[in-house]
């Protein structure tokens, strides 16, 4: 299987970077081919300059990303929710990588979606506790998913650790079992 794992926070030495590490090291390269995005290490702009009014030139990044939506058949996407959202880089690469002819078309109402058939997994954390979440209608999960099927991608698998503290307030037990969790994951893909 061809597998893009996605490292959706900018900043390479977060806890959701040592999660995407360890994602990536236990992945049996004998049976997968892979590949990774760093977005924060990127050099694309992610904002939509013009909305939708006028593309955008297109980048090297941008160029070598689209390629790997089409070569890849998984996706694994690593992020924290901020504000409820993926951070700004993340959903900038979403706008400026799942483009008209690329991801999708519209023909009038009807999406065609190029991307069908593929699936994602998707890893986060949040300082807010999952009963928070989902009293608040998971609603940080269903723009992402929304977002992937809007292209024809299935979340197939959800990895989320609430409750995430930042700081000296820090649970170290709780981030080295999520850690092993995502590690098992990766082993057993």
């Amino acid at each position: 299987m061809n597998i893009l794992v996605i490292n959706g926070h900018p900043d390479a030495k977060s806890y959701v970077s040592a999660l995407f590490e360890a994602y990536v090291d236990n992945i049996d390269q004998d049976k997968h081919e892979l590949e990774v995005l760093e977005l924060g290490k990127m050099s694309f702009d992610p904002v939509l300059r013009f909305g939708y009014r006028k593309r955008m030139d297109l980048n090297a990044e941008v160029e070598k990303s689209q390629a790997l939506l089409k070569w890849a058949d998984h996706f694994v996407f690593f992020y924290p929710i901020w504000f409820e959202t993926v951070p700004s880089l993340l959903k900038g690469w979403f706008e400026r990588v799942l483009t008209p002819g690329i991801a999708y078309n519209m023909n009038g109402y009807r999406i065609q979606k190029h991307l069908k058939g593929k699936t994602a997994h998707l890893v986060f954390t949040s300082i807010s506790p999952i009963s928070y979440q989902i009293l608040k209608g998971n609603i940080e999960l269903k723009t992402i998913k929304r977002t992937l099927s809007f292209c024809g991608i299935k979340v197939k698998t959800v990895d989320r650790l609430g409750h995430y503290v930042v700081g000296k307030h820090e649970n170290e037990t709780k981030r080295r079992a999520f850690i092993n969790h995502i590690r098992l994951r990766a082993m057993k893909l």
